[in-house]
């Protein structure tokens, strides 16, 4: 009988696209490369960062662009130092896909594998109007193939909203190993904090019907600290803390948290609260 050899990559990643998640411990944490004055951040820093990321007892960190102040580099030497693995997102801004294709080439060149959990093309980018569904499924067809001739043959995805995901299913469900949303229970105006974990678990539920057969994530889900009412959603430390509590009971294994710190470089929003998500003291 011959045997087949399976080169030691190429098997990891083929176990990582049947078991990204799961597990009895936070599945990921989202992280900016950004300070709070926009610029960036230094090696020491991100590393100071990852490396409390992993004492909390995270698995994985989630970050928003392989290109975005070196970010699969800098966040890669880190995460590797500490034990974890990376979300990588190619992110789609309302320049369109053509500019994502740079990131797609830049994980290209970098190729250290054995970090990527999961590559997730987009956030919320068909939500935002800067990318037609159909448009990212091809993007994404097309990354798979130069991807896996590099030798990367992990799950890949995207980060939209869960009604995209529904009312495209047809289109990417086809395009996609697992299937994930960005889920925010906040900007559910009937949702109170105590409430947050049976939300996630509903909109996941949402998911697996959208497309069965695929295992359902939440790229990113929290609660935050200040700002104004959403409804029935109120911000603050101490809902943060029972939301977060809520979500953990229920879907920790597969959501990335959202997020490691208050991110000050971002615009606060109508509600005044996009700054203001920062959760890692939860933890």
């Amino acid at each position: 009988m011959q045997l087949i050899m399976i080169p030691a990559m190429l098997l990891y990643n083929l176990l990582s696209l049947f078991a990204i998640g799961g597990h009895a411990s936070p599945w990921a944490m989202s992280y900016s490369v950004f300070n709070s004055g926009n610029g960036c951040k230094d090696q020491g820093t991100i590393s100071n960062e990852i490396g409390t990321i992993a004492s909390k007892g995270f698995q994985g960190v989630r970050i928003y662009s392989a290109t975005d102040c070196s970010g699969i580099q800098n966040v890669g030497s880190a995460a590797r130092a500490s034990g974890l693995w990376m979300v990588v997102t190619i992110y789609i801004s309302n320049t369109g896909i053509g500019a994502a294709q740079a990131q797609v080439d830049a994980m290209l060149g970098w190729a250290q594998w054995d970090l990527v959990k999961y590559i997730v093309f987009g956030n919320e980018a068909v939500h935002n109007g800067w990318v037609s569904a159909s448009d990212l499924a091809g993007f994404i067809s097309s990354s798979r193939s130069k991807l896996q001739a590099a030798n990367y043959w992990g799950p890949i995805g995207t980060a939209e909203t869960v009604d995209v995901i529904q009312n495209n299913a047809g289109v990417l469900c086809d395009v996609i190993d697992v299937v994930s949303a960005n889920i925010q229970p906040f900007y559910s105006t009937d949702t109170s904090a105590s409430g947050a974990g049976d939300f996630v678990s509903q909109q996941l539920n949402l998911l697996r019907s959208a497309c069965p057969g695929k295992d359902a994530y939440s790229t990113e889900t929290g609660w935050p600290t200040a700002g104004s009412a959403n409804g029935a959603a109120v911000p603050g430390s101490g809902e943060q803390q029972q939301a977060i509590s809520s979500i953990r009971g229920v879907a920790e294994g597969n959501t990335v948290f959202f997020s490691f710190e208050d991110e000050l470089w971002k615009d606060p929003g109508n509600l005044g609260v996009e700054q203001h998500w920062g959760c890692i003291g939860q933890f």
